[in-house]
Order: structure tokens, then sequence, then C-alpha cells
């Protein structure tokens, strides 16, 4: 497509031009409110189901703790798939920018990789664990990442594995559909996606399973789905509350963490029956979960979704730290706001802001004094502002 202006005409009224700029401007500007909601759901059934793992030794066996145990993370794993989604359509359009894959992954290194080093050298620090020292310390957290923020690590992981699927799923677009119409195009290019994306599923799982690739194998399917089904279904399906709701409440009493669970049992060879079973309950219990939390942002008070939302924006500090705090009264309420004020004491830092979230520090105080100031705003106050609003939390 020639996007050059033609002799006397006014590319300025161009209604293309002018939908193209507002996409831009909602791309670097917007953050979606019912992810963000989502999210902050999210963490707190996180912080739920670590409340009641710690409320008894027999936790296998206690029911609310199984009934949340049965999805929370991989339900985790899809909102952060579904996050990932955004932009997923634009990039099978065209064809591989390295570069860009380059800066989004060195971007998702700083985010996720940095702080689960950090939080597990505090961990060292605080436990000072027998026969380790620092150095064998972090590399026995890369080998057995779930001693610590091991979802930061398999995430990363996951979203590494999702870089090789995108572009080799948009070198199959540039050869097989370059020529169809847009609705044709697009439909094939999701095609080839989930084809791909299935393939890799079952290709790493062939893999070692060193560094934590072994729940990478796990979790990788469940971040793929949400960045599919966020992509494909931005506002959801007709009645996926009603059957996953269904399915989950039907299955979900009978899953067990450590131990096989009665209806795989009611099968010839329940070893290969237990995983299946898991699976369909977490994918139900997650479907079930995003459809409850899109129903209560769209009816909720206003109020309500925002709060919801704040704690989203800041669902990865309330992981790296709500541990410490979990035996505090009232249970899971206190462990979440202490953890949000410990998170902005630590935000307000940029040493602390950029090793513990990989993120910019709020930079509160200049924001106050500019508030304060009677002066007219700089250029480099709009470039700060700018930054400010396109920066925002990433997972």
């Amino acid at each position: 497509m020639d996007c050059r202006a033609k002799p006397g005409k006014d590319i300025r009224r161009s209604p293309k031009l002018e939908s193209d700029l507002n996409q831009i401007a909602t791309t670097v500007r917007w953050r979606d409110p019912f992810l963000d909601c989502l999210k902050g759901f999210a963490i707190a059934t996180v912080v739920l189901g670590h409340t009641f793992q710690g409320a008894t030794s027999d936790f296998d066996h206690y029911l609310p703790f199984r009934l949340v145990y049965s999805f929370h993370m991989p339900m985790f794993m899809f909102i952060a798939g579904m996050t990932a989604s955004l932009g997923l359509l634009s990039r099978l359009r065209d064809a591989p920018n390295f570069s860009s894959y380059v800066s989004d992954t060195g971007a998702k290194a700083l985010r996720l990789v940095v702080p689960f080093i950090t939080w597990a050298f505090i961990k060292y620090y605080m436990g000072q664990p027998d026969g380790y020292n620092p150095a064998t310390w972090l590399l026995h957290m890369l080998r057995s990442p779930d001693d610590g923020l091991w979802f930061l690590w398999i995430l990363f992981q996951c979203s590494c594995v999702m870089v090789v699927v995108t572009i080799i799923a948009q070198y199959g677009v540039g050869l097989l559909v370059a020529r169809m119409p847009d609705k044709a195009n697009d439909l094939a290019g999701y095609i080839i996606l989930i084809v791909v994306g299935l393939i890799t599923n079952v290709v790493i799982h062939s893999g070692p399973n060193g560094l934590g690739f072994g729940m990478t194998k796990v979790y990788f399917i469940y971040f793929f789905a949400g960045a599919v089904f966020h992509s494909m279904c931005p506002n959801g399906l007709p009645k996926t509350l009603f059957w996953t709701s269904a399915i989950f409440i039907a299955l979900a009493p009978f899953w067990y963490r450590t131990e096989m669970s009665p209806v795989a049992l009611l099968f010839p060879k329940p070893g290969l029956i237990n995983p299946t079973y898991q699976k369909i309950v977490a994918f139900a219990g997650t479907l079930a979960f995003v459809e409850l939390v899109r129903l209560f942002a769209a009816k909720a008070a206003s109020l309500p979704v925002q709060m919801a939302s704040f704690v989203g924006k800041r669902s990865l500090d309330i992981y790296a730290i709500h541990f410490y705090f979990l035996a505090y009264f009232p249970p899971v309420i206190a462990a979440l706001v202490i953890s949000l004020g410990v998170s902005f004491l630590l935000r307000t830092n940029s040493l602390t802001s950029w090793l513990c979230f990989g993120q910019k520090p709020l930079n509160i105080w200049h924001v106050s004094r500019r508030r304060f100031s009677a002066r007219v705003p700089s250029r480099a106050d709009v470039k700060d502002e700018a930054v400010m609003i396109s920066g925002g939390d990433g997972a």
C-alpha cells in the first residue's frame, strides 16, 4: 500500500489516518481496566490459596485449599497470557521484526528475572539456609525455582517460547495467506498460530527439565491459551460462565495436589488420565473466574472496580511480598494491605524499585514539587509525564 499523500489531498483529513492515530494513542496511553481488575482478583486468590495452605498441615484434604489450588496458578498464567496478547494480531499481520523481539525480551527480563534474583537473595539473607553461599543459592533457585518466586522465572520462559511461536506463525502467515482478504487473513493467521503453538507445546515436552523448564512444560499451555483467547475473544464468549462453572463445581472437589484423584481412578490407566483431568479442572475454573470478574467489572460500582484495578497494577509486588505477612490478622486482607504498603516504600527508591520490581520508581517527590509549583511546565516536564503515562506495569 502506498502511504504517500497524493497532490491536492489533505492527509490530515484522512479518516484512516485519524483512526490509526487514535489507535496508536490508545495503545500508548490506555491500560485495559478489565485486565487490571482481573489481575487484582487473581492475586487475591493466590494470597487466599497460600493462606489456606498454611491453615493446616493436612492441606491436601482441606476442601477450601483444593478448590483454590485446583486453578489459581494456571489461571494466573492464563491472565499473563491475556496481557501478552495485546498487539498479537498486528504482529501476525507483519513480517518478523527481530529487533522488537529482542527489545521486548530484554524488558521482560528486567521485569521478571531481576526481581526473581533479588527476592532469591532476600530469602537467602533472611533465612541463611545451611550448606549454601549466595552463589550456590542462586544456582539452586534457578534449578528449583519453586523454592522462590517461581512464577516470575517460569513466566519469562513462557514468554520466550511464545516469541518463537509468534515468529514461526508470522512466517507461516506471510507464506500462505498473503493474498487473502483481511478477515480471512486474520482467521488463517489465528489458525496457523494455534497449530504452531500446539505443536510447540508437544515439542517442548520432549526437552530437558533443567533450570525450571519442567514447570514451563506444565504452564506454557495456559499462557498460550490466555494469549489466543483474549486476542480472538476480547469480550469473552457467550454462556462461558455457566458451563465452565458447572464443570468446575462438579469436578473440583475431587482434585488433589499430592494424591491421585478419585475421578482418575475410575479409568483403566489413572496415571494417564489424572493430568488431563487436572487440566480440565484448571481451564474450567480459569474461564469461569475470568467471566465472573468480567461480569463484576461491567456491573459493579466504580469504586470497587477501581480498587481491584489498583491491586492488579501491583500484582507482582504483592506476589513477591505477601509470603512474609500471611500470619497477620485479618487473614488475606492484612497480607494484601501490608504488601501494598511495603510496595509503596520500595517503589519510592530508584534502586529498590528496579531491583525488587524491575520498574521505574514512583517519583512522587518530583510530582509533588511540580504540583505545588506555579511555574510554567518545561519541555522536560512534559517528556517526563509522557514517559510516566506510557510506562505502567507490564505483568
